[in-house]
């Protein structure tokens, strides 16, 4: 049996992981940056590094350098 601890944990993980493919969408489709055919190859894979660090992108990262 689960107890409420493994609940509140997976709710939590759950979460994170809904904010990181959030931050992955945004980033990728929405945020104005131009694709070519040799650019996606980096900004891909930088975006899902960003997409994972969410917390840290959306309060330090996108204020200081964002627009």
């Amino acid at each position: 049996m689960r107890g409420i601890g493994d609940t509140i944990g997976s709710l939590v993980f759950i979460g994170y992981e809904l904010g990181a493919f959030g931050t992955f969408v945004y980033l990728t489709f929405f945020d104005g940056y131009q694709y070519n055919w040799w650019n996606w190859i980096v900004a891909i894979p930088v975006n899902v590094f960003l997409g994972h660090i969410w917390p840290i992108f959306w309060l330090v990262i996108r204020p200081l350098f964002g627009s």
